[in-house]
């Protein structure tokens, strides 16, 4: 978004004309050095050049299609629910729901996913032997205080919501910018591995995961939209909106 200049009246008035014109200069001055949130005349904050333009109302945009999800780690949940989501314009996929499906998007490889998880890692980024022992239980409480245990790996405040009618907790939990995760176990920052044993999801430098942790009639599904360290708020914006539009229906 574009600065608004100030704007300065003038009484063209004989030698007042120069006096007034240094004073605006000085007072112009003065404002671009000083707090960005102040501007012109009127006393409204002014963003910055630099602030991304405010997101546009996801449903504005062309779509939607319906995507069916395949649960990652517990083929016994698709096989007794059926998971659609309606897609907006630009995304598409199999078993994840890619971010972008322009080539020049500075997202691309990101997205929206459903999972089963068994357990999770005590320290992502050194993920070998830190399985929880004993392991995290079965229910959507014990995800939660397993995730928000994890080393190195900040989460939000869990808090109670809904998806399709299912009671269920939201939590956001992001990698530290500044971590490199080459340096991790297996060249990886490790977050759960599935109800199986098997390995693992696995997360970026500086990326956040949006998670809904649902009770489906007892058995635990996670609903992940990830954001990357690029991804834009008209993005983050359209991923929460998509999840909104999950359905989750019996066989």
């Amino acid at each position: 978004m574009k600065e608004v200049d100030g704007m300065v009246t003038q009484r063209k008035n004989g030698m007042f004309v120069a006096t007034l014109t240094i004073v605006a200069m000085i007072l112009a001055a003065c404002s671009s050095s000083g707090d960005d949130a102040e501007s012109g005349d009127s006393g409204v904050p002014t963003p910055s050049a630099d602030v991304s333009v405010t997101p546009v109302s996801p449903t504005e945009k062309p779509g939607p299609e319906i995507h069916t999800f395949t649960v990652i780690g517990d083929p016994a949940l698709d096989g007794s629910y059926v998971i659609t989501m309606k897609l907006l314009d630009g995304y598409e996929g199999d078993d994840v729901v890619f971010g972008s499906t322009d080539s020049s998007s500075k997202d691309e490889g990101q997205g929206i996913s459903t999972w089963a998880v068994g357990n999770v890692f005590a320290d992502p980024c050194h993920s070998n032997g830190t399985l929880l022992d004993p392991p995290i239980d079965s229910s959507g409480d014990g995800l939660v205080a397993g995730l928000a245990s994890q080393k190195g790996h900040p989460a939000t405040t869990p808090t109670d919501v809904e998806v399709d009618g299912y009671a269920g907790t939201y939590m956001e939990m992001t990698v530290p910018a500044g971590i490199d995760v080459a340096d991790c176990d297996q060249g990886e920052f490790r977050t759960w591995a599935d109800p199986s044993g098997g390995c693992c999801r696995d997360l970026e430098a500086g990326q956040t995961d949006l998670l809904w942790i649902v009770d489906v009639d007892g058995d635990r599904l996670v609903i992940d939209a990830s954001l990357g360290p690029q991804t834009t708020e008209q993005d983050r914006a359209d991923r929460i909106h998509m999840v909104k539009s999950i359905q989750i229906d019996p066989v």
